[in-house]
């Protein structure tokens, strides 16, 4: 039996599971199962990455999906103030689609046209060397139709090549490292993304480098410490920063939380242009982290999974050149008091 053929089968018999699921039953990757699909629902796109992605800002509104295997993190918005040089890229909208894009790891992309109980969905995918998603681009009821069309019509492939996958290399950090060096060059930092920087010259994953500095710059909390971070924003209504992402693509949130309800394990946040779903059991290790800035420190709240992976992170809402919030510093306070530090 051919992929597509057990697709329909398995779709029938799942009708709730989504085609990542699908493929996850099949024991492929979505990619995979995607491929299968090219001369029924779904169509090849050929071109490269940044051109793809340029041509979207003429199409307006947009729904883009971002997720890991624990969080899924919706917004809508649109493809417009594009950075995307080298390596590295920006879609640079704050409280819009913000997104951060490590373009090496962008491999291969599909167009989907499905049939649900709501009419047709459309969508532009985009997948990694292993043949994970790393962003969906679903059209909108406010999505400019024939720019959608233009862009598919300038990059839909009439061949369907084979998928070169590979398996992800595994990161191998250092057994061992100098905690007071580490300490040290750690509160010589002026900005945070300095702390990449720190990463990368001790050969340390995030978790050991928490564990080798002091309780002030980074402290484990427990696991129940984002429902109560989420519930005292939304009831204070000041505005944070949700960061979910993958190998390739990290996809940002700015806002105020308007609804947030725990759903069978699931702490979902429904705006109204801004979706998140997060499996709370998935959560291993929370941290709050304080990072020397040149504005004072910015403080975090780090998700991670038993397999070390970062689920989410979560910031106050901060403009360059000013100092943190205060209410978001005092939200962070109350989950490293007596009773929450874990």
């Amino acid at each position: 039996m051919n992929h597509y053929t057990r697709w329909l089968e398995l779709k029938e018999e799942n009708p709730g599971k989504y085609a990542r699921d699908i493929a996850g039953l099949m024991n492929i990757s979505e990619a995979e199962l995607t491929f299968a699909r090219v001369g029924h629902d779904a169509w090849r796109l050929n071109g490269e990455i940044r051109d793809i992605l340029g041509a979207l800002e003429a199409v307006g509104e947009t729904k883009c999906i971002c997720r890991n295997d624990h969080a899924v993190h919706e917004q809508v918005g649109t493809f417009t103030n594009q950075h995307l040089h080298g390596h590295a890229g920006l879609v640079l909208n704050p409280r819009g689609l913000d997104l951060r894009l490590f373009l090496n790891q962008w491999a291969s992309v599909f167009h989907i046209s499905e049939a649900t109980a709501r009419g047709e969905r459309q969508s532009i995918q985009f997948f990694d060397h292993q043949g994970d998603a790393l962003l969906k681009v679903y059209a909108t009821d406010s999505t400019d139709e024939s720019a959608w069309s233009d862009v598919l019509s300038r990059f839909i492939f009439a061949d369907n090549p084979p998928l070169a996958l590979k398996v992800a290399d595994v990161p191998v950090h250092a057994e061992n490292a100098q905690a007071a060096l580490v300490d040290t060059e750690w509160r010589a930092m002026t900005d945070v993304h300095q702390f990449f920087g720190l990463l990368k010259r001790h050969n340390l994953s995030r978790q050991q480098a928490f564990n080798l500095v002091g309780d002030d710059l980074a402290c484990r909390v427990e696991n129940s410490a984002l429902a109560q971070l989420l519930e005292t924003a939304r009831q204070d209504g000041n505005e944070i920063m949700v960061f979910v992402g993958n190998r390739g693509c990290v996809q940002i949130f700015t806002g105020a939380v308007e609804k947030l309800v725990p759903m069978k394990g699931w702490l979902n946040i429904f705006n109204p242009t801004f979706t998140l779903h997060l499996l709370e059991e998935a959560i291993a290790e929370t941290w709050v982290t304080r990072k020397p800035t040149a504005d004072g420190h910015v403080t975090s709240l780090e998700l991670f999974a038993a397999d070390g992976t970062q689920i989410a992170q979560l910031y106050g809402q901060r403009t360059e050149g000013e100092p943190e919030q205060s209410q978001w510093r005092s939200q962070i306070d109350a989950l490293t008091a007596k009773g929450l530090a874990a």
